[in-house]
């Protein structure tokens, strides 16, 4: 990413036990644990700035306490910011853990919380163990973002309410237009409106009290990677556009009228780059290696590169139409 638009993202991390391991050893390295593991990570891809992490997912060991205070004390060692996150759901370990963690950094706490939620604020605030003033709330519509646009009135209200009883450190909007996966999309291209950014947009058109934050996501889940879940085929890539996702549906590589990898991929490399709405982003690492991809000057890579291309592009192109 670009220094600017790196220094625009608060990225919000929902880790799962897939990707909370610890690092092997190797000839010239000892094993790393879990912990340092993750944020020696997040160290060299992001830099230093605060990150908003997610472990209610990860369990404990029998009396032990829970990860999320050795990802802490990891993080404090290497002068990495971070800010618990939670939902209403939690397990109360995972709450006393949050608390344990805030008593020593004094960073704050961030509160997902979905639709129902936000509308029935105060049924369960006066629960909520951390005062509004140092918590940041996420009203995260998740995949059922369409259905909260079309509440309209009654959405806005509640948005120009939801500091009626106490003030948010902060307040963002979150969700995505893109489903789990592609099924029933036949081969070619498709758009799909971003009903999310239309959704912000309007929204922050109100008379709010307060700034309301973007959130979306970079992946296509808005929940946490189910365990051992496969890359599977047809090839498909997703590439964001001002107002829409480009998903460029492939085909499968083996069986029947199958159609190898490389060549797909540099079939979407080159759809993009023709693509009337494209919005070519001059300084951006990822258009820049899709056209050279589409061009056939490198290789097409991986799926997981492509998978860095389409989040370097998405929060690029962010920081680029956002105020």
């Amino acid at each position: 990413m670009s220094a600017a638009a790196k220094s625009r993202v608060a990225p919000l991390f929902l880790l799962g036990s897939e990707q909370f391991k610890v690092k092997p050893a190797t000839q010239s390295q000892a094993a790393i644990p879990a912990p340092a593991a993750l944020v020696q990570e997040v160290l060299q891809s992001l830099g230093s700035g605060a990150i908003f992490l997610d472990a209610s997912s990860l369990l404990s060991a029998p009396g032990q306490p829970h990860p999320l205070i050795s990802i802490a004390a990891s993080a404090r060692a290497s002068g990495l910011a971070l800010v618990p996150v939670a939902n209403l759901g939690v397990s109360p370990q995972y709450i006393a853990a949050i608390q344990a963690v805030d008593g020593v950094d004094s960073q704050g706490v961030c509160l997902r919380v979905d639709m129902q939620e936000a509308f029935s604020v105060s049924t369960w605030l006066q629960q909520w163990p951390f005062p509004t003033s140092r918590t940041d709330l996420i009203i995260d519509f998740g995949e059922n973002v369409a259905m909260a646009a079309a509440l309209g009135a009654l959405l806005d209200a509640m948005f120009q309410g939801i500091n009626s009883f106490g003030a948010w450190r902060s307040v963002t909007m979150a969700g995505t237009s893109l489903p789990q996966n592609f099924t029933g999309f036949t081969a070619g291209q498709h758009l799909i409106p971003r009903v999310e950014a239309q959704l912000w947009s309007r929204l922050t058109s109100l008379p709010l009290p307060y700034q309301l934050d973007f959130g979306d996501f970079t992946s296509v889940t808005p929940g946490v990677t189910p365990a051992n879940i496969a890359w599977g085929y047809p090839i498909n890539v997703k590439y964001t556009l001002p107002n829409s996702f480009l998903v460029l549906r492939g085909v499968r590589t083996t069986g029947p009228n199958a159609v190898d990898m490389d060549v797909q991929l540099r079939g979407h490399a080159s759809g993009i780059v023709v693509h009337a709405s494209r919005n070519r982003l001059a300084n951006a690492w990822s258009d820049n290696t899709i056209d050279q991809i589409a061009a056939g000057t490198v290789g097409t890579k991986t799926l997981e590169h492509w998978v860095q291309l389409g989040v370097n592009r998405h929060i690029e192109l962010m920081h680029a139409i956002l105020p």
